[in-house]
């Protein structure tokens, strides 16, 4: 058949279909997201808490370490029982490290990724301060590709805001928004980019989110929280009552109820 005759015939049950003559599969990350993960900045000492958020596996899927604003200087005990706990509970336990949004030397930074490495056999590290600007992506770009030449792989980057979508390319999860519950209202529509990529590309971190009155272990603005998180295209999640100076120094009061709104399947479900 004459391909000018092909083309007439597709065009004409275009037309009569009302479908677009090219289109382009609606992407699922563009859907709600169905099952979220709480991933948790564990800024505090190994214990009771520890224990507490191991026991939320399999909702809880990523735990940061952060001993001393880094590993700290030796390696310790407590930590390493604590970490290989929660590994054994199939929760990936990364290290925290700050970046100082690109000005901090790597070679610094690369020490203390070392330090997690050999210590406490972490899954990954969470690089904090990290900036937003795509002129400083090649800085993240080596420190990413330094975090994967082990056995070392999951890359957590905490820009706190959206940044260039070149950021992306360089980590595995992107915090996108770290702040407090008003501000977390407030957010302006995140951009178009965002709803292109999977929901567990991306975390939301948000604190100071208030429990009920007279019922700390309940929290109305915890739910709603999580339900925008959700439509935000947030596949990781975090939210606490905790403020700061240091909102993640303990667990949030509401824990078991965030657990239970997250949608995902808790254990013998």
């Amino acid at each position: 058949m004459n391909k000018k005759v092909i083309l007439a015939i597709v065009v004409t049950v275009v037309l009569v279909s009302g479908l677009p003559l090219w289109s382009t599969p609606k992407s699922q990350a563009a859907s709600s997201v169905s099952c979220q993960r709480l991933s948790i900045p564990a800024y505090f000492y190994p214990g009771p808490l520890w224990d507490q958020a191991i026991a939320g596996s399999p909702i809880v899927g990523i735990m940061t370490m952060n001993p001393a604003s880094g590993p700290g200087a030796a390696s310790n005990p407590d930590y390493v029982a604590a970490v290989k706990k929660a590994q054994s509970a199939f929760i990936r336990v990364i290290g925290y490290v700050h970046t100082s949004y690109g000005a901090r030397p790597l070679a610094d930074v690369e020490a203390e990724i070392d330090k997690y490495k050999a210590w406490y056999h972490v899954n990954g590290i969470f690089v904090d301060e990290v900036s937003s600007n795509a002129l400083v992506l090649p800085y993240y770009q080596k420190l990413a590709n330094y975090i994967r030449a082990t056995r070392v792989q999951l890359v957590m980057l905490n820009p706190g805001t959206v940044p260039d979508q070149g950021y992306m390319k360089v980590g595995d999860v992107v915090v996108v928004f770290e702040g407090n519950y008003s501000s977390y209202l407030l957010l302006p529509p995140l951009p178009r980019w965002v709803s292109s990529y999977s929901p567990h590309r991306f975390s939301h971190l948000i604190y100071g989110v208030p429990s009920d009155p007279g019922a700390p272990t309940m929290s109305a603005a915890m739910t709603q929280v999580i339900d925008l998180s959700r439509q935000r295209n947030a596949g990781h999640v975090y939210v606490t009552n905790d403020d700061l100076p240091n909102p993640w120094d303990t667990l949030t009061t509401y824990w078991s109820k965030e657990l239970s709104n997250t949608n995902c399947p808790m254990k013998g479900q």
